[in-house]
């Protein structure tokens, strides 16, 4: 498919040749209109329904899918909140998803870092507690008088309770 092609244009380690395939470099890059049809789709709404929830006619919606007219910065606004994206997403045409954003990336993995510190530090304090635990069931079996069973008792009682809980944290999805 690519004999004696001349290479134009490297693009994330895909080569374009501008005579032949240039076609396949316009489905890489996702266009407004193609955006707004995906999404309004994905939602479940007919041109109508869309354009009434924008206070726009039919025709407009039409126009914008076509690709003949462009919307304003004001429904590109409400755009975005309808489709609970950024209007960086809907104008950039390299950005498939809000997750192609840099700002959005980085703020993705540093939520992934968090989730799984915390994560850590649940599991942590699941075994401190369950070996507080043990220490305070030996406690319970060698306390001399009442004032140290019920105090064994009752710090028994307290680090099963908050190694259940612990535990429970970790194996709690998101």
């Amino acid at each position: 498919m690519l004999r004696n092609c001349k290479v134009d244009v490297v693009v994330v380690g895909v080569a374009f040749c501008y005579n032949e395939i240039t076609k396949l470099k316009e489905d890489f890059i996702m266009k407004l209109q193609d955006k707004i049809i995906k999404h309004r789709k994905a939602n479940g709404w007919s041109q109508e329904d869309f354009a009434e929830k924008l206070n726009v006619s039919r025709q407009a919606v039409s126009r914008w899918e076509n690709g003949t007219a462009l919307p304003d910065a004001q429904n590109i606004l409400q755009i975005s909140k309808l489709f609970h994206v950024t209007t960086d997403y809907l104008l950039n045409e390299d950005y498939e998803s809000d997750r192609d954003i840099p700002m959005v990336k980085t703020a993705t993995q540093e939520t992934e870092d968090l989730f799984l510190r915390k994560k850590r530090l649940h599991l942590i304090a699941a075994i401190c507690f369950t070996v507080s635990w043990f220490c305070a069931l030996m406690g319970v079996v060698n306390s001399i008088n009442d004032i140290q069973f019920t105090l064994s008792i009752f710090m028994l009682s307290l680090c099963a309770c908050n190694a259940v809980a612990q535990f429970i944290l970790y194996f709690k999805k998101r």
